[in-house]
C-alpha cells in the first residue's frame, strides 16, 4: 500500500509542477489563481506529502493533542479513503487550473510601472491605521502588562463577551485592514524584485508592523502570506539568486514558525516557553515536526479524520458553514441557532470541553458539509479563481493592488474556512475601491496595450 501511495504522490507533484510552469507563462503578477494554487501547495500538499512519505505522523506528547485527531497511520485501512479523497481533490484542482488558464499567445509586458512613491503612501497609510488598531487592542485588554500575560486566543473571547456584535464587526474590519497592509507591502516588495527603486526604511517598517501584528493577534498568518507573496514574486521574475537565498534561510524560518506556536501563549515568558516546549521537549524527529508546524500540518491530520467521520460519526453540515457569510453579523443572543464557525464545530467534535478552534483546510470544511461530493469544492474554487484572474488581467483599468490582495486571500482560503475569508476579502476589496488605491498607484492614467491570449481573451498590459 505504501508503494501505491508514493506513486500517486509522485503523479500529484508532477502535475503540480507542470501547472506552476503553465501559470508562470500565463500571468506576470500576483492574482487569485496563483494564490489558491500556492495555498494548496503550502498548506495541503506539503504536509500531506510529509505524512505520506513517513507512512503517517503523530505529534509528540508535549503538544497534548487529543487522540481523536492528533495522529494518522497510513498502514491502517481506515485512512485509505481519506487519503484518496485528498489526492483526488488536489488532482482535480490542478486539472481545472490547466483547463481554465490557456497559455498566452504573446508575452504580457507592462508599458509603464507603478509609482513607488504612491505605493509607499498606501503602505504608510495602512501602517498608521494598524498603529491605531494596536493601541486600541492593548487598551481594551487592560494595558501592556495585562496584554502580555493574556493568552492570545482568549483575548478576543473576553472582548466579544463585553462588546458583542460591535467587536465582531471590528475584528472583521481589522482583518481586512491587515490584509490591505500586507497586500500593499507585498506589491511594494514585488516592485523591488522587478527592479523598481524602493526604500529600505519602508521595507524595515513593513517587517516591524508584520511582527507587531503577529504579537497582537498571536497568528503568524500575515507573515506567512507576505513571505509566500515575496517568494512568488521572485519566481515570476526569475530572480534565481533571491530564490536560492530564500531556500538557504528557510530552515531558520521553519524553526521560528514552529517555536512561535508556544511563545505566543504568554509573551511575558518567552525564554521559559522556548526552553520547555522547544529545546527540552522530547521529539523523535525535530526537523519533521518543525516542518509540520510551519505548514500547519495539524490541519491535514484533522482533515484525514474529518473525511472518515463525516456522515458516520458526525452528521453532514449541508453547507451551513458556508451560509454563515449571510448571517455573520447577527448577535447570537438574538439568533441562538445560528451556525457556529466550522473551526468551532471541529474543536467541539475533536477537542470537547476545550475553548479553542481547529482548522482543517478548505478540504476539511468541504468534506464535513458535503461528504464525498466535497471533492468538487476545490476544483470549483479553482475555476472561480482562474476566471477572476483572467478578468482582472483583461480589465483596461489597473487592478494591481486588488489582484495582490486577492492572491493573499486565496492562500488563506486554502488554509481555513470559506465564510470568514470571504468577509475579509470583501472588506479589503471595499477599502481598495473606496480609496481608489489602484487608480492612485500610477502618476497618470496607465497606458495599456491589448495582448491576445489563446482562447479568445484579451489581456491589457
Amino acid at each position: 500500500m505504501q508503494t501505491l501511495y508514493l506513486l500517486m504522490l509522485a503523479v500529484l507533484w508532477g502535475t503540480y509542477v507542470l501547472l506552476l510552469v503553465r501559470l508562470r507563462k500565463v500571468f506576470t503578477g500576483l492574482n487569485p489563481i496563483l494564490g489558491w494554487i500556492a495555498g494548496l501547495g503550502y498548506f495541503v500538499i506539503a504536509p500531506f506529502s510529509i505524512v505520506t512519505l513517513r507512512g503517517g505522523f503523530e505529534y509528540p506528547a508535549v503538544y497534548e493533542q487529543s487522540g481523536n485527531w492528533g495522529a494518522v497511520d497510513l498502514s491502517r485501512p481506515q485512512f485509505l479513503g481519506p487519503w484518496i479523497f485528498v489526492w483526488l481533490a488536489l488532482m482535480l484542482a490542478c486539472v481545472t487550473a490547466f483547463l481554465s488558464c490557456p497559455a498566452p499567445g504573446a508575452p504580457a509586458t507592462e508599458t509603464r510601472g507603478i509609482s513607488p512613491k504612491r505605493l509607499e503612501r498606501i503602505v504608510l497609510f495602512s501602517m498608521s491605521l494598524l498603529l491605531a488598531d494596536a493601541a486600541l487592542t492593548i487598551y481594551l485588554n487592560g494595558g501592556i502588562e495585562e496584554f502580555l500575560i493574556s493568552h492570545w486566543y482568549h483575548r478576543q473571547d473576553t472582548l466579544i463577551e463585553r462588546f458583542g456584535v460591535i467587536y465582531i464587526l471590528y475584528m472583521h474590519a481589522s482583518a481586512a485592514l491587515n490584509v490591505l497592509f500586507v497586500g500593499a507591502a507585498a506589491l511594494y516588495a514585488a516592485a523591488g524584485v522587478r527592479g523598481i527603486a524602493t526604500r529600505r526604511r519602508i521595507t524595515a517598517g513593513v517587517i516591524f508592523f508584520l511582527l507587531l501584528g503577529t504579537a497582537l493577534h498571536g497568528n503568524r498568518i500575515f507573515v506567512a502570506l507576505y513571505l509566500l507573496a515575496f517568494l512568488a514574486s521572485c519566481w515570476l521574475s526569475g530572480r534565481k539568486k533571491l530564490l536560492i537565498a530564500l531556500a538557504v534561510a528557510s530552515p531558520v524560518v521553519i524553526l521560528v514558525f514552529s517555536a512561535w506556536a508556544w511563545v505566543r501563549q504568554d509573551l511575558s515568558a518567552i525564554p521559559e516557553s522556548v526552553g520547555t516546549h522547544v529545546i527540552e521537549a522530547e521529539m523523535d524527529n525535530r526537523a519533521v515536526t518543525a516542518m509540520m508546524d510551519a505548514t500547519e500540518g495539524a490541519n491535514v491530520l484533522l482533515l484525514m479524520h474529518i473525511i472518515g467521520d463525516a456522515g458516520t460519526r458526525y452528521d453532514y453540515l449541508y453547507g451551513s458553514t458556508y451560509a454563515r457569510l449571510l448571517t455573520f453579523f447577527e448577535p447570537r443572543i438574538l439568533h441562538p441557532e445560528r451556525t457556529r464557525s466550522f473551526t468551532e464545530i471541529a474543536a467541539s467534535n475533536y477537542e470537547p470541553g476545550e475553548q479553542m478552534s481547529l482548522n482543517s483546510t478548505a478540504l476539511g470544511e468541504a468534506a464535513a458539509n458535503f461528504g464525498l461530493l466535497g471533492i468538487f469544492v476545490a476544483p470549483l474554487v479553482t475555476w472561480l479563481a482562474a476566471r477572476w484572474s483572467l478578468r482582472l488581467a483583461a480589465a483596461p483599468s489597473p487592478n494591481a493592488l486588488l489582484s495582490t490582495v486577492a492572491f493573499l486571500m486565496f492562500i488563506w482560503f486554502a488554509r481555513s474556512t470559506f465564510a470568514e475569508n470571504a468577509m475579509t476579502l470583501t472588506g479589503a476589496a471595499i477599502l481598495v475601491r473606496v480609496f481608489a488605491f489602484d487608480k492612485n498607484l500610477y502618476a497618470a492614467e496607465p497606458q495599456k496595450t491589448p495582448v491576445q491570449i489563446s482562447g479568445g481573451s484579451t489581456c491589457w498590459t
